[in-house]
């Protein structure tokens, strides 16, 4: 890459989904509103066949976003589908109660990813939650992908999937936080989104509390995330 010439990423921003179709939308819209090449933007979407909103996500037209619907599966399996039908050079960890707020954040992506030229990074936006704390949504790049063979470890039910990646970042010191490029996560626990019916699901109804089995899985595997981050130290010493 030549002295002050910028190189322009594309991005998939993978997306599973729940019951919340109408905040979907203003996540969708929120992407492309404020990037300033959407055309360099893809947003994929894992739905359940049996979402009780499937019809309204069916629904969902734009031409840079992909509604793809399978099999209830854990949200860890299914950013892995959604991974292997990324076509862009960057993967986002997308979700469906984030509001992007920054103008031209793409592009400002695209400077902050710029400083690696071996591509192996763990970036993240300010999610006006977590900030520099942890990495609540991975950015990583499709070499990172190709290298571990996965973009979420697809062992958890629902959590830790972030932390997993952030772990492995953390081993082979890559971290990279954005403080000036806003993903706002809409969360309950900070009053900015009332508890439904998808929150629930995933803490309080039949299936018990998600967190606290994906806790133990998170504990049981420091051995795979050790073998994981060896791997791309390899690449980051072969460049």
């Amino acid at each position: 890459m030549g002295q002050g010439i910028l190189e322009m990423k594309t991005y998939s921003i993978l997306t599973p989904s729940r019951n919340r179709p109408d905040r979907l939308q203003d996540f969708i819209q929120s992407v492309f509103l404020w990037a300033a090449n959407p055309h360099n933007v893809e947003m994929l979407v894992y739905v359940d066949n049996d979402d009780p909103q499937l019809e309204a996500y069916k629904n969902i037209q734009h031409e840079h976003v992909t509604i793809h619907i399978g099999e209830p599966i854990s949200i860890s399996k299914s950013w892995n589908i959604l991974a292997a039908m990324a076509k862009n050079s960057v993967f986002i960890m997308g979700n469906d109660d984030l509001l992007y707020r920054t103008s031209a954040w793409d592009m400002a992506l695209d400077r902050e990813l710029s400083v690696y030229q071996d591509d192996i990074y763990c970036a993240w936006m300010e999610d006006k939650i977590n900030g520099e704390s942890h990495c609540a949504f991975p950015i990583v790049s499709r070499l990172w992908y190709e290298t571990l063979g996965y973009f979420a470890p697809g062992v958890f039910h629902f959590g830790y999937n972030d932390t997993w990646v952030f772990d492995i970042a953390q081993r082979v010191d890559r971290c990279h936080f954005m403080p000036h490029i806003i993903a706002e996560h809409m969360h309950f626990s900070a009053s900015k989104s009332s508890f439904d019916d998808t929150y629930a699901r995933n803490r309080t109804q039949e299936r018990g509390n998600l967190y606290h089995k994906d806790k133990d899985i998170y504990e049981a595997t420091r051995e795979q995330r050790h073998g994981d981050a060896q791997k791309l130290l390899a690449v980051i010493r072969s460049i």
